[in-house]
């Protein structure tokens, strides 16, 4: 789509896992370094959203944009994808999600509809990421900052949006892999064999 830009959300610390979540390993591959792959191959742009500048210890091959209001959680990383970004919508990933299936985001990309937020409702839940944002979207993000409300499912409710039902997101992953997030050292006893930090 060429009116796309891959954004990867990158700025956590990492407080609970105690680690660098941008500097995640799968096997021997960073998992940005298959996010910023696999998110090419669907856009023309793509960005990572990095919080605060810092040391990786590999090579990404697309630009890291840094928080224009820093310290808000998700939404300040989604304020500068969308900030930055040069195309009308904004494919948004979290780094910390290793099993992303192409499939699924391709589905995801088929609804996408100007002027809304596009993202799958799975066991009940808005799943914020992955999801579609609009550029235009940005003075909603930026209110929500200035004001405190910083839950990103809040922040949908209140936009014009399209939630993709469960039975979709399960044609394309049966085992709804692309929901699973890295948050606690426990949630990396079920990954892959030989998942390590960055030297």
């Amino acid at each position: 789509m060429d009116d796309l830009c891959g954004v990867i959300l990158a700025g956590g610390d990492g407080g609970r896992l105690g680690r660098d979540k941008a500097r995640l390993f799968l096997g021997r591959e960073p998992v940005l370094v298959r996010l910023v792959r696999l998110l090419s191959d669907l856009c023309p742009e793509v960005l990572v959203a990095i919080g605060k500048r810092r040391r990786l210890g590999f090579r990404v091959a697309t630009p890291l944009v840094e928080d224009l209001l820093p310290g808000r959680g998700p939404l300040s990383g989604l304020h500068a994808g969308l900030s930055y970004a040069s195309r009308p919508l904004c494919l948004v990933v979290a780094c910390d999600m290793p099993f992303l299936s192409p499939k699924l985001l391709a589905r995801l990309c088929q609804a996408a509809s100007p002027g809304r937020t596009v993202a799958f409702r799975i066991r009940g839940y808005i799943e914020p990421f992955p999801g579609l944002y609009p550029k235009g979207l940005l003075p909603q993000v930026e209110e929500a900052i200035r004001t405190g409300e910083l839950g990103v499912q809040a922040l949908f409710r209140r936009v014009p949006h399209l939630l993709l039902p469960e039975g979709e997101a399960r044609a394309a992953d049966p085992q709804l892999l692309s929901f699973v997030n890295v948050n606690t050292p426990g949630d990396l006893d079920g990954l892959v064999e030989g998942e390590r930090e960055a030297p």
